[in-house]
């Protein structure tokens, strides 16, 4: 017998902090070696996604009717059936992107390491031992993190519930920001992965909060040209985290 404590309790004991300059210097230098292959990565990412909703919306509705469907359309006005299959497409879009989310991080593990920065990394953990997990972890946060901002929505007034709804599903967000880094980096499963990610992150919390804005708002700057550029300082949010999982793993 043993008294040696199992791998991912030991990890949950340990406390660690972020440094935000360095933090943000480091993300930016995994960005400079990822931004190209990273962007035409999520155009190609894009395209694939556009083709399945536009095939899948031309099956079950009419193409004439779409864009009055569109104008109209609010979820929280929908029956219950008809919520539970947008609850459904949600999550659903949610997991089939999530392998190609874990393929942009290991284009910015593999820039961090100086090793080759590849396009086929973005469909690396499609058939890898990791996927199972990667799909559970996404699958698990976006059920949690929908359902309580939908079921806020519903028992709150209509601005309160709004407000209450955003802060509750950012904040899974935020705690379980680096969830999936942990999946394929450090092979947890994905209930030790998001534990574990809750832990580090509840301990630099609004560190955390201020690097995912600097992120967002230097992503969306690619808007300026011609929205294309858009494309390829996206892969900064994900230099941003890998670099905050490897401050806190």
């Amino acid at each position: 017998m043993t008294n040696e404590k199992p791998q991912n309790e030991e990890m949950n004991n340990i406390k660690k902090t972020l440094d935000l300059g360095e933090t943000i210097n480091e993300a930016f230098e995994i960005w400079k070696k990822t931004a190209l292959i990273g962007g035409l990565g999520f155009i190609f990412l894009m395209l694939i996604l556009t083709m399945l909703a536009v095939t899948g919306i031309g099956y079950f509705f009419e193409a004439d009717k779409l864009p009055e469907l569109m104008r109209n359309f609010n979820p929280e006005t929908l029956s219950i059936n008809g919520m539970l299959i947008y609850f459904a497409i949600v999550i659903g879009f949610t997991v089939l992107i999530s392998p190609f989310v874990a393929g942009m991080l290991k284009m910015a593990h593999d820039a961090d390491n100086d090793q080759e920065v590849t396009f086929s990394s973005i469909y690396y953990y499609v058939n890898s031992p990791q996927f199972l997990d990667i799909v559970l972890a996404t699958t698990v946060i976006s059920l949690f993190s929908v359902g309580l901002n939908m079921l806020l929505k519903q028992l709150l007034p209509n601005t309160l519930g709004d407000i209450f709804g955003f802060v509750t599903s950012y904040t899974t967000s935020i705690l379980t920001f680096i969830a999936i880094p942990l999946v394929i980096f450090k092979s947890l499963n994905f209930i030790d992965a998001i534990k574990l990610s809750c832990t580090r992150i509840l301990n630099n919390f609004f560190i955390v909060l201020l690097l995912m804005i600097i992120a967002g708002i230097f992503s969306v700057v690619g808007i300026v040209a011609l929205c294309i550029g858009l494309f390829f300082t996206i892969p900064f949010a994900y230099a941003m985290q890998y670099s905050i999982y490897k401050r806190l793993s």
